[in-house]
């Protein structure tokens, strides 16, 4: 004999159905949540590492700037002890140069000529004197060139006196003043010429070595 099922069946399978959907909704809701838990602690830990890595970075940017720092005052210490050798050098070096410079000054002035004035401005040295005529200052000049110490000498002014051409008064023969002062003796001196000449002092690097051998030499043969 055939059964039948009269109890209400697809309502049960409906409601099975909906719970086993529910269940699934809420698995897969948990599972999307602790996924993205899982995704934002990985990036939040990223984000964190950056960051300490960042300050440590910049860390070792500040301390490296202290060091460069120190490094830059360092190197400004060492030019500032450089240039103050290189004068002390240069004082040492240019300490014979005043006395070698009179030597071969005191050489170069030929007789007939004495000079008047002297005066430096940095390495140029104007000589102003009194010589019997142009040619000893000529004399004067290829001597001056001829010294180690100086060079590049020339005449920037010369004046002849018109009484070289007259006939030379007797020495020691008074002249006359025309306001009743004591006359003076005439000297050959008054007919010289009246010049003006500039040399030039020879730099360190200009200066032979041999002049600093040749000193050395008198010195070691001296002692």
């Amino acid at each position: 004999m055939a059964r039948i099922n009269l109890l209400p069946w697809r309502q049960e399978e409906r409601e099975r159905r909906n719970k086993e959907f529910i269940t699934l909704v809420v698995a897969i809701t948990l599972l999307t949540l602790l996924a993205a838990f899982a995704t934002w602690s990985y990036f939040n830990n990223e984000l964190d590492e950056q960051l300490d890595a960042n300050a440590l970075v910049e860390q070792e940017n500040a301390r490296l700037d202290a060091v460069l720092t120190e490094i830059d005052g360092l190197e400004q210490r060492r030019e500032d002890i450089i240039s103050r050798m290189q004068v002390i050098q240069d004082l040492q070096g240019r300490r014979p140069v005043p006395v070698r410079l009179w030597d071969d000054l005191a050489r170069a002035v030929p007789p007939a000529l004495y000079l008047t004035n002297l005066k430096r401005e940095g390495d140029v040295l104007t000589l102003t004197g009194l010589a019997d005529n142009p040619n000893i200052v000529s004399s004067l000049i290829r001597n001056l060139d001829n010294s180690k110490w100086m060079g590049n000498s020339a005449v920037s002014n010369i004046q002849q006196n018109i009484s070289a051409y007259e006939t030379p008064p007797a020495l020691n023969a008074p002249v006359t003043t025309g306001d009743g002062e004591q006359p003076r003796p005439v000297y050959p001196e008054d007919s010289y010429v009246q010049f003006v000449v500039t040399t030039k002092v020879q730099s360190e690097s200009a200066v032979p070595a041999e002049a600093d051998a040749n000193t050395n030499a008198g010195l070691g043969g001296a002692s």
